[in-house]
């Protein structure tokens, strides 16, 4: 297997004598074995990325290395690189034992009994052994997945690409297929690189994220380090479902000043905004406390009346919708997250703490992150 290498590359359309820039100058390094995912909205360059990687986009400038081999001039045929499409795109006149050994047949010199072994191999794996003489259209949405996935493993190429493959099931089958590919992956030991708009597959399947917006790099580093030491407003604000809450304001004296409340700063949070001025400042759903009568007063400089708006029950857990008393404008509201088991009514009136240890802190202008949350991730490794 191999490592797969991004150097400054860039791709450049021209549209009507004006250049349209799909992706800026990105760097990134994909180690052996690692399961790396491109994240980021629709249209921001990731797929574009991912074809280029594949050799069915030309590159503008840079260059891409599988291991010490550059293949920006290498056809797509010959990079060993197996791709896995949203669409599936199975053969439908061909039934699924033909989709998963057409590619070798075409590609190698195998006999014919060696590809049918490797078929048998993958099927049994892919837990479609009883499937493989139907065709496409006698498959399910998630059988045909399947196909398209063992179509992709029989080749044992250097590097598995996988465009949004899980994007067309339902929700259910889409949370067991996420389970499934990260243990084919780590089983096969193939390099991966998987792109998605959904910040919930990037956080559950990755070794590693990539989040990209407008054809720029904006951050990579492991799913725990993208979500709580954000580099930036765009990526703290796209990782993490529900979203963070932002409130923008001022520095003043040591303290965040917004319309509707004053948040003081401490020490290291001061001497970390020291110097800006126009701010944002950010607290993820999760860290907002709703508290019980007994815990309030416990730290009055960072606790806030707000009114319940909305209560969304979802088994174990509630998310509250919360807003200053007295407003009107949705915009200013906050979520909090808390216990299921915890009952908070709609219309009732809550007081809020915001830990200081949690917050996060911006600056406006420029997006970029001052403050965040100290997170020691060795410390939360599980030790088995």
């Amino acid at each position: 297997m191999s490592s797969l290498t991004l150097d400054h590359v860039t791709k450049v359309y021209q549209d009507d004598e004006e250049e349209v820039v799909a992706v800026d100058d990105v760097s990134v390094e994909i180690e052996d074995e690692e399961f790396l995912v491109l994240v980021g909205p629709s249209g921001c360059g990731k797929s574009t990325t991912l074809r280029m990687i594949a050799g069915l986009e030309t590159i503008t400038e840079g260059e891409i290395r599988l291991g010490d081999r550059v293949i920006n001039d290498v056809d797509t045929q010959d990079r060993d690189i197996a791709m896995v499409f949203q669409s599936y795109a199975l053969y439908p006149h061909l039934s699924a034992r033909r989709n998963i050994s057409f590619g070798l047949e075409q590609s190698t010199d195998l006999p014919d009994s060696d590809i049918q072994e490797r078929v048998e191999e993958v099927a049994s794996m892919m837990g479609i052994s009883d499937l493989l003489d139907r065709k496409p259209g006698q498959l399910s949405g998630g059988q045909q997945q399947r196909v398209a996935l063992g179509r992709a493993i029989v080749r044992d190429p250097e590097l598995f690409l996988m465009d949004e493959p899980l994007s067309n099931l339902d929700a259910k089958l889409r949370a067991e297929m996420r389970t499934e590919l990260q243990q084919l992956q780590r089983q096969l030991g193939v390099t991966t690189v998987y792109v998605t708009h959904d910040q919930t597959e990037a956080m559950t399947m990755s070794d590693r994220i990539a989040v990209i917006d407008q054809g720029e790099l904006q951050q990579v580093g492991e799913p725990l380090e993208l979500y709580h030491e954000p580099n930036n407003l765009f990526v703290a604000e796209f990782i993490g479902e529900p979203s963070m809450n932002f409130f923008n304001g001022s520095y003043e004296g040591s303290s965040f000043v917004h319309d509707h409340f004053e948040y003081p700063f401490g020490p290291q949070i001061d001497d970390d905004v020291d110097g800006a001025s126009d701010i944002v400042l950010g607290i993820r759903p999760e860290e907002v406390v709703v508290l019980d009568d007994a815990a309030v007063g416990d730290d009055p400089d960072h606790e806030y009346e707000m009114d319940v708006t909305v209560v969304e029950p979802m088994g174990d857990q509630n998310v509250v919708h919360l807003s200053f008393p007295g407003t009107d404008d949705m915009s200013e509201d906050m979520v909090a997250v808390t216990s299921g088991l915890r009952e908070v009514a709609e219309g009732s009136r809550a007081t809020i703490h915001i830990p200081e240890d949690t917050v996060h802190v911006f600056d406006n202008r420029t997006g970029d992150a001052l403050h965040d949350r100290q997170l020691d991730l060795t410390a939360q490794t599980l030790q088995l």
